[in-house]
């Protein structure tokens, strides 16, 4: 019988053991799981570290150029043959071209080509130019340039040829005589142009919105057919001014206007055409419900002196600093108080302390000492921060006996840097801002470059461990 019941009791004890230890794993399960569900749930902590960078802010566009220019004509009928190259500058009554009325020239010209019969080094090198102008600016988004670029060396090729009678002028006189060709002068001098769109009259005063959408293109007037009177030769470009019509709309026109306000007239202009960077004067017009931005130049005709539309891109500004993500920045509310109230502790070299006025149980007025983080100086004042500071209290100057009401705070921008394992509050200068960066100030900002901040600023409070 005794050995019954000494039996019931093991088995008891084996079984409130096993009870207990089935508890406590369950418990610890049941915590584990909480704990990952929670993790797994919990917005991970993001660290970006800062960097330098720039922004600009730009505007991008098509114009039209407009021009000193006018179409010359001839005045009766022939053929052809150019005494200068595209684009050269030509003195008034300067030989332009002579005009072949019988034909014999023509023919000439015919048998100097067949001598030739070769490119010269001076022909390739200015082939070669072309061939790297248009490699540097192509574009896939731009093959047109492709044919543009083919017909540049075709142009470039007949000037050659168009010269070898000018070279050989001795030996044409020789040949023919003097009276078997005229020489047509230039009426004042100016740059040459063997190319028209029908656009010379087309002014600052004239132009239309429609001659944005036109596609005219530049033709070449040179031709081996025989003209007849009346018939474009050539362009003549006078003077070095020009103008670049641009449309913008509503927005971009507004933000040149501001640049008028604060009385900037000039901006950075990069034709996209050969990468080529200047400034210009600019101003700002409405016509016909459209709105325009007029670039002023005062030189680089002869550049662009065959072409009607350039794509430019205007760099309004540029701001240089340390960039660092929009996300990551955070606000805190500081006191503004005048410098003078800041002291030294007991055991401290510098003024990162103030005397905090209170009543004791008694009404008796005690002066306690407060440890604060002073952040920016402004003027004689500066703003500082502490957790055991509220709106009302007062502080005192012990010197000179006075004292000062913290009044409502302030809002400070700024960012979470762990460098040291926690989050430290440190203020930035914002100095250009988009949807996802800011560029802030390296010299206005606690900020440094490499400094590692929080991204995710609100998956983190001010001081917490990280790591």
């Amino acid at each position: 019988m005794g050995i019954i019941k000494m039996a019931k009791k093991k088995g008891r004890k084996r079984l409130s053991v096993i009870n207990l230890g089935t508890v406590v794993f369950l418990v610890i399960i049941i915590y584990l799981t909480a704990y990952v569900i929670r993790y797994l749930g919990k917005e991970k902590l993001a660290i970006y570290e800062v960097s330098e960078s720039n922004m600009s802010e730009n505007i991008s566009g098509t114009g039209m150029i407009l021009r000193e220019e006018t179409l010359i004509t001839t005045e009766e009928k022939g053929y052809v043959n150019y005494y200068v190259k595209d684009g050269s500058r030509v003195r008034k009554d300067g030989i332009v071209y002579t005009l072949d009325t019988t034909g014999k020239l023509q023919s000439y010209l015919n048998e100097l080509l067949e001598e030739k019969n070769t490119v010269s080094d001076e022909e390739k090198q200015q082939v070669y130019k072309d061939l790297q102008t248009f490699s540097d600016s192509f574009s896939d988004d731009n093959f047109s340039e492709v044919y543009e670029a083919k017909s540049e060396i075709n142009h470039d090729l007949m000037s050659y040829t168009d010269t070898i009678l000018a070279d050989n002028k001795d030996q044409l006189e020789e040949e023919y005589g003097s009276g078997s060709y005229v020489e047509v002068r230039a009426g004042e001098s100016g740059l040459v142009s063997f190319f028209s769109d029908g656009m010379e009259k087309v002014t600052d005063a004239t132009f239309t919105k429609e001659d944005f959408d036109n596609g005219s293109r530049m033709e070449d007037l040179r031709s081996r057919e025989e003209l007849s009177a009346g018939s474009p030769v050539y362009r003549m470009v006078t003077g070095q001014n020009w103008t670049l019509v641009i449309p913008v709309n509503e927005d971009d026109y507004n933000r040149m206007k501001n640049l008028e306000k604060k009385d900037i007239h000039t901006v950075q202009v990069t034709f996209r055409a050969d990468n080529f960077v200047t400034n210009a004067s600019f101003e700002c017009q409405k016509k016909e419900d459209s709105c325009y931005v007029m670039l002023k130049f005062d030189n680089y005709v002869q550049r662009y002196i065959n072409q009607r539309y350039l794509s430019v891109r205007l760099q309004l500004s540029e701001t240089s600093g340390l960039q660092i993500p929009a996300s990551s920045l955070v606000q805190k509310d500081v006191y503004k108080i005048p410098a003078e109230y800041l002291t030294r502790g007991s055991n401290s070299s510098s003024d990162n302390q103030v005397n905090v006025l209170s009543n004791n149980k008694n009404g008796e007025e005690i002066l306690t000492q407060v440890t604060v983080t002073k952040y920016r100086t402004e003027g004689e004042n500066v703003l500082i921060a502490s957790d055991k500071l509220k709106a009302g209290d007062r502080i005192s100057n012990v010197e000179k006996a006075k004292t000062y009401t913290l009044k409502e705070t302030s809002v400070l921008q700024g960012v979470y840097v762990v460098n040291r394992g926690y989050a430290e509050f440190k203020p930035v200068t914002i100095l250009e801002r988009t949807e996802d960066y800011c560029i802030i100030s390296a010299d206005d900002s606690d900020v440094e470059l490499y400094d590692r901040v929080i991204l995710n600023s609100e998956t983190i409070k001010e001081n917490q461990v990280i790591y």
